[in-house]
């Protein structure tokens, strides 16, 4: 059986629309934002409908932020102000960043389950994301005259 590429765009759309049907979707994991829980090409999440209760400190979810479709952890909820009427926000980070992003409800499409990993997987992934720390470190110091 040939396989198609499509690009990540309609992909995304495709994902998104099966999710607000209620149908979970498989996903491999591209980019290393997640690392070491997380490696690119090699872990599958599996994305499912959820409920704003769900949304809490710790759960993975696929968003869109700035016109693109995101899988990092939450790390904060601030729930609205129903003084002022202002909407909950979720903030969020990848595992291997610095950086976070500020998204709303709206804004997330799914919680992400992950799968689970043994004590020696989990060392192995902490080997490979140093290993490939110290590759960058490397790479950046090396000057070329």
């Amino acid at each position: 059986m040939a396989t198609k590429k499509i690009p990540n765009t309609d992909a995304l759309k495709i994902i998104e629309e099966s999710i607000k049907a209620g149908t979970p979707v498989q996903l491999t994991v591209r980019g290393n934002s997640m690392s070491p829980l997380l490696m690119d090409g090699v872990d599958v999440v599996r994305l499912r409908p959820f409920i704003p209760s769900e949304l809490k400190p710790g759960v993975i979810i696929i968003f869109r932020y700035k016109e693109r479709f995101v899988l990092h952890r939450i790390i904060h909820v601030s729930l609205p102000d129903s003084q002022q009427k202002s909407e909950a926000i979720i903030t969020t980070k990848g595992d291997a960043m610095t950086k976070t992003e500020t998204i709303t409800f709206a804004d997330v499409i799914a919680v992400a389950d992950v799968p689970e990993h043994t004590s020696l997987n989990k060392v192995y992934r902490q080997l490979v994301l140093l290993f490939y720390k110290v590759r960058g470190y490397l790479i950046r110091s090396v000057t070329f005259k």
